[in-house]
């Protein structure tokens, strides 16, 4: 029957791209706001032209790192051809609005909408919608300058100008979206049209790469289509405009003719598909059907580099993350996270499930971040069962109890979730297994959990290592993800340590392995393994950049050509 199954989706699959199905139903997500939000009371609006005076210049300045060259092959032989994307999961959030939820939608988004700036691997930060930008860390009033590129527009022929970034920095502010940044946002002066001054309450090293998380859209599509429109229409100034999105089916854009690099994009087409099942995507991918799929380590194991591109690069801990914040449930126990952790077999589930691209995870954060502590390593808690044992009876659960477990989708496998299951059996725990759908996941990350539950997801590592805290642990307040999680040492201690190793002038690596010992003398959340991002592509895909970005799925989309 499976064997039946698999060409009967793939034909399916093809024959709604073929035949262009368009816009489906729009999502569930309830709306925001019904009309175009207002400039807060915060914001300031000033009319001047004239330079900044010496008393006002920025005290640093960061120029605009440059567009990334392409490889040498004649420009002729890049121009035209459709690229067809596999992905595992359809966007779980609004496409168009990213204010009312983002997971699951970059992988699409990055087609059709911009950000100011787009960080590069090294953490240094390429410029986008801006030309350049200049930041005053120190002092009263800490900002940062903006000159954004002129003559660029949207793929409605709208204009983008200081008028554009303020309605876009007004709705992520009163919708509080990315509230771990955007609670720093003080108010913003439109210097010009194409000049603006964001006056943050503090300075943190993580402000300027928090431009990586915005997506800007048209103010004019909104006030003309209203948000229900925008929740599954993209009108960005990047290199493609959608023309087609069938929820859950796959998402149709073209070359935007009107893009502000000249004779960019090489692409006439992009096509993403969205295919839940491993088998359909592995044969779609071998059929010629796509020419990316965003593989497991077990699905890249399958794709002989003779044949495909594989592209890799290490990628943070998957771990678990308890509902330790509710004083009822047995993880609110430290004893009980720590039996956790010695019952596991990382070495085990690594070999198991890795097929090369896992090694086993002891501390939160990877060698390759300045948290990463080595002094921890004689303290590992490495497979014990009966050390778990102990513990569990120490904790007063001699028998156990029983779990949900909530696993992400599309991005930790249920492979992974029995491992853990079967390991955790072992002390008594027993394990529920859920693995909702992404949209249906977007409340249970970003909700409290009920309790005696737990999470199973994947922790992102970005060049700063502050970013990362910063969205997954964020202070008291501020945060999107996991709230029923309590960090290390309780909200205050983790409060005034966060707020040190983000006010710090630049990260600290000092302050950073404070933070990683604190996170493993707590047993805050449960690493298992450290995993790996693998792209395989087929061979005339040039030029991707995949692998090459902060952001670990990001494309070089202005760039990337199709041999002929």
């Amino acid at each position: 029957m499976k064997r039946l199954f698999t060409p009967v989706v793939v034909l399916l699959t093809l024959a709604f791209i073929i035949t262009g199905c368009s816009s489906a139903s729009p999502t569930t997500t309830s709306p925001v706001t019904s009309s175009a939000p207002t400039t807060t009371a915060a914001t300031t609006t000033t009319t001047t032209t004239a330079p900044l005076t010496s008393a006002t210049k920025p005290a640093s300045t960061t120029p605009a790192a440059s567009v990334p060259a392409t490889s040498a092959a004649p420009a002729s032989s890049k121009y035209g051809g459709t690229l067809n994307i596999i992905e595992s999961a359809a966007p779980g959030a609004p496409l168009g609005a990213e204010w009312e939820g983002n997971l699951g939608t970059y992988n699409t988004q990055q087609w059709a909408l911009e950000r100011l700036m787009k960080e590069k691997k090294d953490g240094t930060m390429q410029a986008e919608m801006v030309e350049s930008w200049e930041v005053t860390a120190s002092g009263a009033t800490p900002n940062i300058l903006l000159h954004l590129r002129k003559g660029v527009k949207f793929s409605d022929g709208s204009d983008w100008n200081a008028q554009a970034l303020t309605w876009n920095l007004n709705i992520y502010k009163v919708t509080n979206m990315f509230g771990s940044t955007t609670s720093y946002w003080k108010s913003w002066d439109i210097v010009d049209d194409y000049t603006v001054r964001l006056n943050f309450t503090t300075y943190l090293n993580t402000l300027t790469r928090a431009w990586e998380n915005y997506f800007f859209v048209s103010p004019t599509a909104y006030t003309k289509n209203g948000i229900d429109w925008m929740r599954t229409h993209m009108v960005g100034t990047a290199p493609f405009s959608q023309t087609d999105f069938s929820r859950d089916v796959s998402t149709t854009l073209v070359k935007n003719q009107a893009y502000w690099q000249q004779g960019k994009p090489y692409l006439d087409k992009v096509v993403i598909l969205y295919v839940a099942d491993q088998l359909t995507r592995e044969a779609l991918m071998k059929s010629g059907g796509g020419d990316m799929l965003t593989a497991t380590p077990q699905q890249a194991s399958h794709f002989p580099a003779s044949d495909y591109k594989v592209i890799s690069r290490p990628s943070g801990a998957f771990m678990l993350a308890p509902d330790s914040a509710n004083k009822d449930s047995p993880w609110a126990n430290v004893k009980v996270r720590m039996a956790a952790d010695y019952a596991i077999d990382k070495v085990g589930m690594a070999g198991a499930l890795g097929f090369g691209y896992m090694t086993p995870a002891y501390q939160l954060s990877t060698s390759a971040t300045l948290a990463y502590d080595p002094a921890l390593e004689s303290q590992y808690r490495k497979y014990d069962v009966a050390k778990a044992k102990q513990l569990m009876a120490d904790a007063g659960y001699p028998n156990g109890f029983r779990t949900t477990m909530y696993v992400q989708p599309a991005v930790v496998t249920l492979d992974m979730a029995v491992a853990v299951q079967a390991n955790l059996s072992k002390i008594g725990i027993t394990v529920d297994i859920q693995q909702p759908e992404p949209a249906s996941f977007q409340g249970i990350y970003t909700q409290p959990l009920k309790t005696n539950s737990l999470l199973i997801v994947a922790f992102n590592e970005w060049s700063n290592f502050n970013t990362s805290l910063n969205v997954f642990f964020p202070r008291t307040g501020m945060g999107f993800y996991m709230p029923s999680l309590l960090k290390p040492g309780g909200a205050d201690a983790w409060d005034a340590l966060a707020t040190k190793s983000l006010t710090a002038p630049a990260p600290d690596p000092v302050i950073l392995k404070q933070v990683a010992d604190a996170f493993f003398n707590d047993c805050t959340v449960i690493p298992l393994t450290y995993g790996s991002f693998i792209f395989i592509t087929s061979n005339k895909v040039n030029d991707s950049g995949l692998a090459q970005y902060g952001t670990s799925n990001a494309w070089d989309y202005a760039n990337v050509w199709l041999s002929k």
